[in-house]
């Protein structure tokens, strides 16, 4: 398949799977669900979903194991999207893998860290056994660090799983080697960025990746601002160190008293254009509806396969985040009215 070919494969096949998201009609009808096995129901049966929840039960389901099923279907897109991708496309179809591979390590060392790492057998994604590089099955049976750094030697996590290896009776620090883990995987994708030659393109590429990581930093400050008030230099090691925005001005936001104070300098920012058009009801909602918007736009309008392809992952991450607030909710009681208000779209 030639490149031109290919992208407009990746063109078409991702915006028809946009086609298939969740519709207002549908988020009416799972606010309006009272149980988790109504929500699953209605997801399997009346959505493209179905596909994910094939053989669930969902008389005898629960988050806990509804959460990785669902998740399956971004692994699925992912997948058939990587199918088509060429060239520089295939290097940006990598990094989605390589962003979910993290997820799945940090979720494992997380219950290692806990005393619980024989759970992560009943999480890890079947599916993505397909096109990920490293071997989910055999993280199911690791019981400690060095297990982990026995079943990923060779990858390219190595390297940052070695150098933050906790001492004896030590847990390891999850928050920093989390970081290092997506610095790495942002590093690569920005260093090809740089080296692209065609001049439109590495500018499209760059400005939506480094918008991208704005949010992502933004977001993060924040909620380290408002829990746990941390300070610059506690701040500064678990962003990633790229992005539009300048130096000074992330310095100022690592800086500020408050969460609130970070919201307000943040408006002060190219990113302060793009906040007023947005509608949320909490700021922790504030990164998500970003990047709704922003990518929701590429996504429609975008002649940029990788930009496409990205901007689809994203969004349909949003999309799965709306859907687990729902089920909690549920759980909890909450009304369709309540519920509404934890949603993103």
């Amino acid at each position: 398949m030639s490149s031109s070919m290919a992208s407009n494969a990746i063109l078409a096949k991702a915006r028809a799977m946009y086609g298939k998201r969740l519709t207002e009609a549908d988020y009416k009808q799972l606010m309006e669900c009272r149980s988790v096995p109504e929500v699953a129901s209605y997801l399997k049966t009346r959505t493209s979903y179905k596909t994910a929840l094939t053989g669930l039960d969902e008389n005898d389901v629960h988050r806990g194991q509804l959460e990785p099923m669902l998740k399956q279907n971004i692994y699925y897109d992912i997948f058939a999207l990587s199918r088509y991708a060429k060239d520089q496309s295939l290097i940006f179809s990598d990094f989605a893998i390589a962003e979910m591979e993290i997820e799945q390590i940090i979720r494992c060392l997380t219950l290692v860290n806990i005393g619980r790492p024989d759970e992560y057998v009943y999480s890890m994604p079947l599916s993505m056994g397909k096109f990920a590089k490293i071997n989910l099955e055999a993280l199911t049976k690791v019981r400690s660090y060095d297990d982990v750094l026995e079943v990923l030697s060779g990858t390219k996590y190595f390297s940052a799983l070695q150098k933050f290896k906790p001492k004896d009776g030590e847990k390891v620090d999850i928050a920093l080697l989390e970081a290092e883990l997506y610095n790495q995987n942002y590093g690569t994708v920005m260093a090809v960025i740089d080296s692209s030659k065609k001049g439109r393109d590495r500018e499209e590429l760059k400005d939506t990746f480094s918008a991208l990581l704005d949010f992502r930093n933004v977001s993060r400050i924040i909620r380290l601002k408002k829990y746990f008030n941390y300070s610059e230099s506690r701040i500064r090691p678990l962003l990633i160190p790229y992005g539009k925005l300048s130096q000074k001005t992330v310095s100022e936001l690592c800086s500020a008293g408050s969460s609130k104070e970070v919201f307000e300098l943040t408006r002060k920012t190219y990113l302060g254009r793009l906040m007023s058009k947005l509608q949320y009801n909490d700021s922790s909602q504030m990164t998500n509806a970003l990047i709704c918007m922003y990518c929701t736009h590429h996504l429609r309008l975008s002649p940029n396969p990788t930009i496409v392809m990205i901007s689809y992952i994203y969004l349909m991450e949003i999309e799965l985040k709306n859907i687990i607030n729902i089920i909690e909710a549920t759980r909890y009681g909450l009304s369709a009215d309540e519920k509404a208000k934890l949603l993103v779209r």
